[in-house]
């Protein structure tokens, strides 16, 4: 969760200059920070459907692996509660990562 919300505040501190065009544009402060939080559920939405496709081969594999090697009934069994956790938490921070500067640049640009 560190790493995605540094990088989110470094990405959305270089974004002033597409606030500043959505802005000009006729777009409101409100509108400006409401869509940067759907893009970053988006994003973190997708980055998780990613993650659970490049993880599932490797699980249903490991689990063949050792049912065939043990003779053994081996069931696959993931904790989805922490799965769901973890990406919710994801969710919380990157958007917050995200909305939070956005929201100071928009003040700032206000300012100027």
């Amino acid at each position: 969760m560190i790493s995605v919300a540094s990088t989110l505040l470094a990405a959305t501190a270089g974004r002033t200059r597409d606030f500043r065009v959505l802005r000009l544009s006729g777009a409101t402060p409100r509108q400006v920070l409401l869509t940067l939080a759907a893009e970053t559920c988006c994003v973190v939405t997708l980055g998780a459907a990613l993650g659970l496709v490049v993880a599932a081969p490797a699980l249903f594999g490991t689990a063949h692996g050792l049912r065939e090697e043990l003779g053994l009934p081996v069931e696959l069994a993931v904790a989805w509660p922490w799965v769901a956790g973890v990406i919710t938490g994801c969710l919380l921070v990157a958007t917050a990562a995200t909305v939070l500067p956005a929201r100071a640049a928009l003040r700032r640009m206000r300012r100027a």
